[in-house]
């Protein structure tokens, strides 16, 4: 519900989360139990655990698909409730596992971001996200249509497409949500080199399962049963006998097993 006065968007928007607890209905578990976590401008934060962790709760709460009593999340010194929630998606660049395309050309769905986007802007984004050359292979380029729901295009291309729209509108914070999910590993090293490199004091928050690009990262928290089970860098935790090392010693495994990495 957006509050009758709301504030305006802060200058500097800072995000802490302090104690945050969250259930979908009363008769449920909490997805988040006491979460705390910092996430000053410019830092890279990246938020990983097992499926049913709480990773995709925490992204809906930041845009404020719910609100989130007990606990808080505040926005550059204030509540994030003060806000207007319209405003707050419009500070917050999203790429979630599920990309939302419209019947329209491939230009028209990234240029969604920024209509004021001009052709060159459009590409530069495409570049970026690593579709450009798909793009520029198709026989009628960038007036392609993605056909209903973006069905002519494999999950890959509409991650990629979706990863074009959010790097084209340039927020100060960038929320992923599994933004590699449909990628193959060559893809997924590069996007992640991208996204890395992504000029400050832009904000990164990696909410995923997949413990790849972990070393660029500022801080890994890794969730457990909707609680923060470590916290630290990824050569630490990585030392540690914990949840952590025992994901990345799985996924090795997987991707040895797989054929993705060399034994």
């Amino acid at each position: 519900t957006p509050p009758a006065v709301p504030r305006p968007l802060p200058a500097r928007p800072d995000l802490s989360i302090r104690n945050l607890t969250f259930t979908y209905a009363p008769a449920d578990a909490p997805a988040l139990r006491g979460v705390s976590l910092e996430a000053p401008v410019g830092k890279r934060l990246a938020i990983v655990g097992p499926s049913g962790a709480g990773k995709s709760t925490l992204a809906n709460l930041l845009l404020r698909f719910w609100d989130c009593p007990p606990g808080q999340i505040v926005l550059g010194g204030h509540p994030l409730s003060a806000y207007d929630p319209e405003a707050v998606r419009r500070l917050i660049g999203v790429i979630a596992q599920d990309t939302h395309l419209f019947n329209g050309t491939i230009a028209e769905n990234i240029r969604l971001a920024n209509p004021q986007a001009g052709a060159d802007a459009v590409q530069a984004a495409a570049r970026q996200a690593h579709l450009h050359d798909f793009i520029a292979g198709l026989p009628q380029g960038y007036a392609t249509r993605t056909g209903e729901w973006g069905l002519q295009l494999s999950g890959g291309e509409r991650q990629r497409l979706a990863l074009a729209r959010a790097l084209l509108r340039a927020t100060p914070l960038l929320v992923l949500d599994e933004p590699t999910a449909n990628l193959d590993p060559l893809t997924e090293q590069a996007i992640l080199a991208t996204l890395h490199g992504l000029a400050p004091p832009r904000t990164l928050l990696l909410i995923t399962h997949r413990l790849v690009g972990m070393e660029a990262m500022d801080e890994i928290v890794v969730l457990e049963n909707g609680r923060v089970a470590q916290r630290g860098r990824h050569a630490d935790l990585l030392q540690t006998a914990g949840l952590y090392r025992k994901l990345w010693d799985l996924q090795n495994r997987t991707l040895v097993a797989s054929g993705d990495i060399a034994p």
